[in-house]
């Protein structure tokens, strides 16, 4: 802001820190110690010490000075050139010319003293002076008119830089703070080696230098809109409707169903590894309820954890059983279901089957629920941060690895993915391109996969990993050996 002038009267002296400050040579001037002094001719000069009660008229021409003055400050501290101001009043002709007379004999006696010198070297100087101000233009004063330091001159392209940066600021926090609520992300997880999860008491356990892995991704629930742009344009990324995951069920309970299926995938697999090395552990009793599709037959009248022992007269032990009873009967018909709950009651149940491509449809996820008996060697495996069934084959390598004493992979760093059933059959699984991006980043020799889903693996990782479908544990077994020769 410009710095106004003392306000006492106009014609007296002016601020020796004043850039307006008069020469010596202004007719109106009179010295800063001579408070009384009044100059000749001046009628309305009076000493600065006496006080001037006097009213002010605001249409007063040096009041009028003052104020262009202060405008004129202002305008430049904003880093504006305002004009001159106009002169006010009506100059007295003979002042006039008895001051350019005054002036006009000061310029020809300094004139006449230099003229010589300034002949010599007028055209070099002209030169130079023309050739200098052309390379180096003049910089602005560092302070305005008004003493105030000079701000900063923006161009246009510096604002349209600060514009587009605030306008980048603003679209990045929306993309981050914006989700989409129907939405999941599916992204590669990581490998992890099962040899430190296996828990072997009362029993030899053999280390190997090898490693069995298990794979896994990670899912993210109503992600943000950033998330779901990158997933649209990542191959290794796979944007999904939340329903296709869910179902009905919320994130917390899809978490504690997938902490229920890992704990059962053990279980089974520790068994399986346990029958495989010649001990009798398991006996199915019935297909078990893992998830009831929305809208399906089944909708009403079964459960997740209910156990179906019975379609009509049939007795069902597996989920392949249920399955092949199911499709044996006509679109639209009616089946009888005998089911076992979680709380011990058994009821019976009527669904119309659906029709899908010609083939009847009951509308649910099931396994096969088997009980256990004693084992005779204690195998734990102790999983955190995992949920699900698909490591069911890796766990079952795994323990017979450890239950055997020659290394069962050799050198080779197997990963395994694929659900594991009582009878030793491998199910398919979710994310297996994200899980295959998972296995090359992890540097895996061999990479065994649900033969019903190895054209998904070999898209990704070959060549970089040796990538293999199989159906059951044997086939597992077989490919392993295969590559270690």
């Amino acid at each position: 802001m410009a710095r106004c002038a003392p306000v006492t009267d106009a014609t007296g002296p002016t601020p020796e820190d004043d850039p307006g400050a008069r020469s010596d040579g202004d007719a109106g001037a009179r010295p800063v110690d001579e408070p009384g002094a009044r100059p000749e001719g001046d009628a309305g000069a009076r000493p600065v010490d006496e006080p001037d009660d006097s009213p002010v008229d605001p249409l007063d021409d040096d009041d009028a000075d003052l104020g262009w003055r202060a405008l004129a400050g202002s305008l430049d501290d904003l880093g504006f050139t305002p004009p001159p101001a106009a002169q006010t009043g009506t100059p007295d002709p003979a002042d006039e010319a008895a001051i350019a007379e005054a002036a006009t004999a000061a310029v020809a006696a300094e004139a006449a003293t230099a003229a010589t010198a300034t002949a010599e070297v007028a055209t070099a100087t002209a030169t130079a002076t023309t050739t200098a101000a052309a390379e180096h233009p003049a910089d602005p004063p560092a302070h305005t008119a008004s003493g105030h330091p000079r701000p900063r001159q923006y161009t246009r392209g510096s604002t349209a830089l600060l514009l587009s940066l605030l306008a980048l600021t603003l679209l990045i926090g929306f993309g981050f703070t914006t989700t989409l609520v129907d939405k999941a992300v599916i992204a590669p997880g990581a490998t992890a080696d099962i040899e430190e999860f296996v828990d072997v008491r009362d029993h030899p356990a053999y280390a190997s230098d090898a490693s069995i892995s298990l794979v896994s991704v990670r899912t993210s629930f109503a992600p943000s809109l950033f998330e779901v742009i990158g997933g649209w344009l990542d191959g290794a990324l796979e944007v999904v409707d939340i329903e296709d995951i869910l179902g009905e069920r919320t994130v917390a309970e899809n978490r504690d169903a997938g902490r229920l299926q890992i704990d059962q995938s053990t279980q089974v697999a520790v068994a399986v590894a346990l029958e495989h090395l010649g001990h009798d552990i398991m006996t199915p009793i019935g297909a078990r309820i893992e998830r009831v599709m929305p809208d399906a037959p089944a909708h009403e009248a079964l459960h997740e954890g209910d156990i179906v022992q019975a379609v009509g007269d049939t007795a069902i032990t597996t989920a392949r059983q249920l399955s092949d009873t199911i499709k044996a009967h006509e679109p639209g018909a009616a089946a009888t279901l005998t089911a076992l709950a979680p709380d011990g009651q058994i009821r019976t149940v009527t669904v119309t089957l659906a029709d899908r491509d010609g083939v009847a449809l009951l509308g649910v996820i099931v396994t096969t629920h088997v009980e256990f008996a004693e084992p005779p060697i204690d195998v734990r495996l102790h999983i955190e941060n995992i949920g699900g069934p698909s490591a069911g084959l890796a766990f079952t390598l795994s323990v017979i690895d450890a239950l055997t004493p020659e290394p069962l992979t050799g050198d080779l760093d197997v990963a395994a993915t694929g659900t594991i059933h009582h009878d030793g059959t491998v199910g398919p699984i979710g994310g297996v391109p994200q899980k295959s991006h998972a296995v090359v980043r992890a540097g895996t020799d061999l990479f065994l996969v649900p033969a019903s889903q190895v054209e998904e693996a070999i898209a990704v990782a070959e060549p970089s990993v040796s990538v293999v479908g199989v159906e059951t544990l044997d086939d597992a077994l077989a490919a392993i050996e295969a590559h270690r020769s």
